[in-house]
């Protein structure tokens, strides 16, 4: 547990530090010191979360066949080959992958120091070990979707429109971070330009559509068959987005954009309501949990410094219960065993050091 733990405290520690200092920015290159302690902790696992082995087994088939018969979406799958071709085995090409979520996620939070803040307090607890160490896909889209919705605020719709389909090619629920931005943000005639343009992808490649409607239905048919475990599920990230709402509420005197705020609300209620009935509804619930998240950053920097002292403090009480969340979830033991997270284990205390 410590190995999850002092990165969360240092990280904690030194971010305060940088945020009370005299510094009117900083950058990409300080938040990636803050997290190298992180980075390490995913970078030298061995097969340490959920997903890992599956990932590891799908880059040895890459390495060894060219090819696996595990499917995933078309961009990750390409990402996958070109770093085995370049030769990595298959752990470190895992660890590749985590550090280049983590260079986009520095990148884009390193626009003030308010917005460094959010992402240490708030992005670290709730998401950054899922994003490397679990889920590895819809990690690197999220941050990909980061990138779109920068580039939508910047009004830079060419750029968006890259990054989101890249995005897109990585995990296909990023597209859910990014529509409530695009249709609160983007003029109607932009939306209707690029659907056109999708209209006539579509007939230039029908076969890349059908590629993708196979691979959503397939995600669709496997969440069918698995339930949320009980009524309380997804209780936690609902409060969570509930606290930033009101929390943003009280505190802003902006009133221009909150009609964007509450359309992400009311969608992690539906995910919430949905998730009594599937786990893909906790799925989305994260997915908006996400995305208040995003609003936050983008909006942060309009609230008065003497609010913003007070602020600070809900996003510390968030952030201590997003790690406590972390590790009551790495914690559970189910039917007598461990979660995938633990023990730690370092991939040289592992039978074969640099692939399954």
């Amino acid at each position: 547990m410590i190995y999850y733990l002092f990165p969360y405290l240092y990280m904690i520690f030194f971010s305060l530090i940088l945020y009370l200092s005299n510094l009117k920015s900083v950058k990409g290159w300080q938040i990636f010191i803050l997290l190298l302690p992180a980075i390490l902790v995913f970078a030298l696992r061995g097969n340490v979360g959920t997903d890992t082995y599956n990932y590891l087994g799908l880059l040895d088939d890459y390495m060894h066949y060219g090819e696996s018969l595990a499917k995933y979406e078309p961009g990750f799958e390409i990402l996958g080959k070109f770093l085995t071709y370049l030769g990595l085995n298959p752990r470190f090409a895992l660890a590749t992958i985590g550090l280049i979520t983590t260079i986009i996620l520095c990148k884009s939070y390193a626009k003030s120091k308010r917005q460094m803040l959010i992402f240490v307090l708030l992005v670290f607890p709730l998401f950054f070990y899922d994003f490397t160490m679990n889920g590895i896909r819809y990690g690197l889209s999220f941050s990909l979707a980061t990138l779109a919705v920068d580039s939508i605020y910047r009004k830079k719709y060419s750029n968006a429109t890259m990054w989101a389909l890249i995005a897109f090619s990585m995990q296909y629920s990023s597209i859910l971070v990014i529509l409530p931005f695009v249709g609160a943000l983007v003029k109607k005639r932009y939306i209707i330009f690029f659907i056109l343009i999708l209209v006539g992808a579509f007939f230039v490649s029908p076969e890349l559509f059908s590629l993708i409607t196979d691979r959503i239905a397939g995600k669709r048919d496997a969440y069918s068959e698995i339930f949320a475990p009980s009524l309380l599920s997804g209780l936690a990230p609902l409060l969570i987005v509930l606290t930033m709402y009101g929390s943003f509420l009280h505190f802003s005197n902006d009133r221009r954009s909150l009609k964007l705020m509450h359309i992400i609300l009311i969608f992690e209620i539906i995910s919430f309501i949905l998730s009594k009935f599937t786990y893909a509804g906790l799925r989305f619930q994260g997915v908006f949990m996400y995305c208040m998240i995003l609003y936050l950053k983008y909006n942060v920097d309009f609230i008065d410094s003497n609010r913003m002292r007070k602020y600070v403090y809900v996003f510390i009480l968030l952030s201590i219960f997003g790690i406590l969340l972390f590790i009551k979830n790495i914690a559970v033991i189910v039917d007598g065993d461990l979660s995938p997270f633990l023990p730690y284990k370092f991939f040289w205390e592992e039978p074969r050091l640099f692939t399954l």
